[in-house]
């Protein structure tokens, strides 16, 4: 379908959605994570709420304790402005570390280490909560909507950043999400804009912003892959963490001490979090070496479950012996051969993301009373 030009811009219509809201009367809360696009949006509905008279913006924010340099700077100045009423939540929520095998959660600042081990301190007026699910941020217990009316968190998702998001936003049928199960529908102001409306707000209005995206760009980091958010949470912060081991020795040094296993993800890569083969060693060998036998043993039962069903779907079809490298076309999931079991399970799959048929494995798992996701996890 052709484009059609409408005589508006992304930012008038953004702040249009929002004034509309405003002016029902709705409860609204924006989800703030210092990055730049819920900037932009906080920004949007401070324009918005100027315009209908509700001024303050409500705001609400995770503490994620392990954060690159000035991200908490700034969301100390964002709490400080006249026009933002933040509420700064701290729930202690487990977040993966995928460079540790013996564990892939750290809690938040940890009640069970002392407070000199953590990265920082939270703010004297931070608010402390029970629930861990990030769904529960935006509560009506905790921001209680008029009578008559609704809740809505406002996050800075857009559009293209992903197919994922794009094909979410046509399931979800616009800009305002179906209502969750605690009645609270997602508003994403922003949907429709590019990478270069966020930074083209940002620069001609001169906002304030997170200054760790300026250090990010002088290392080379490239804009599509700057990321706010915890550093340790999939393979792909690779990069991001070898710029900051160069950009902050310091703020590198003390993650290491926090979060074993991270200084050894840095120095050898992708390399660190996959089996390495030994001379002569085929990849069966391999896999039962470095996923059952040396491995923790929460990863090796997994890998011993998951290997049991691939091996019994693949006799159920095929008298040929399970293959070593290229999976086999005709077992159901996509890890069916020795290389990829020995690539999927080397880390425990603890989300079930390759063996579905597994279940996650839960915080409780590693510490008692640390609780469960209630689902599948929404990170």
């Amino acid at each position: 379908m052709p484009r059609r030009m409408l005589g508006t811009n992304v930012l008038d219509e953004a702040v249009d959605r929002m004034a509309r809201l405003y002016s029902e009367g709705q409860r609204i809360v924006v989800s703030f994570s210092t990055g730049k696009d819920s900037t932009v949006a906080l920004e949007v509905c401070i324009l918005a709420a100027m315009q209908t008279g509700r001024l303050p913006v409500e705001v609400v924010m995770r503490d994620e304790e392990i954060m690159f340099p000035d991200t908490y700077e700034f969301a100390e100045r964002t709490a400080a402005r006249d026009e933002v009423e933040m509420t700064w939540l701290v729930a202690n929520q487990p977040v993966i570390n995928v460079f540790n095998r013996q564990s892939p959660y750290f809690w938040v600042l940890d009640p069970e280490l002392p407070e000199e081990k953590w990265m920082r301190k939270p703010p004297s007026w931070a608010t402390y909560i029970p629930e861990k699910h990030i769904d529960a941020m935006t509560h009506p217990d905790r921001f209680p909507p008029p009578e008559g009316k609704n809740l809505y968190a406002v996050i800075g998702l857009r559009a293209d950043e992903s197919r994922h998001r794009l094909y979410g936003l046509f399931t979800s049928g616009g800009y305002i999400t179906k209502p969750n199960k605690y009645g609270v529908a997602n508003v994403r102001p922003i949907y429709d804009w590019t990478h270069r409306d966020v930074w083209k707000m940002i620069s001609e209005l001169k906002l304030d912003y997170n200054r760790s995206y300026d250090v990010m760009l002088r290392n080379g980091l490239p804009p599509k892959i700057m990321r706010i958010g915890p550093p340790t949470m999939n393979i792909h912060a690779l990069d991001s963490l070898q710029m900051a081991a160069r950009a902050w020795p310091k703020w590198f040094d003390q993650v290491c001490e926090r979060l074993p296993g991270t200084r050894n993800g840095v120095k050898f890569g992708q390399h660190a979090l996959m089996p390495s083969r030994k001379l002569h060693e085929t990849w069966e060998e391999c896999f039962h070496r470095t996923c059952i036998d040396e491995a923790p043993d929460w990863i090796a039962e997994r890998a011993t479950r998951t290997k049991e069903v691939y091996l019994n779907r693949h006799k159920n079809h095929a008298s040929t012996p399970f293959p070593e490298v290229h999976a086999c076309m005709s077992c159901t999931g996509n890890i069916a051969s020795w290389k990829k079991l020995a690539m999927a399970l080397y880390n425990g799959d603890p989300f079930s993301l390759k063996a579905s048929f597994l279940k996650y494995i839960e915080p409780e798992f590693f510490r008692e009373g640390a609780g469960t996701w209630g689902g599948k996890p929404s990170f």
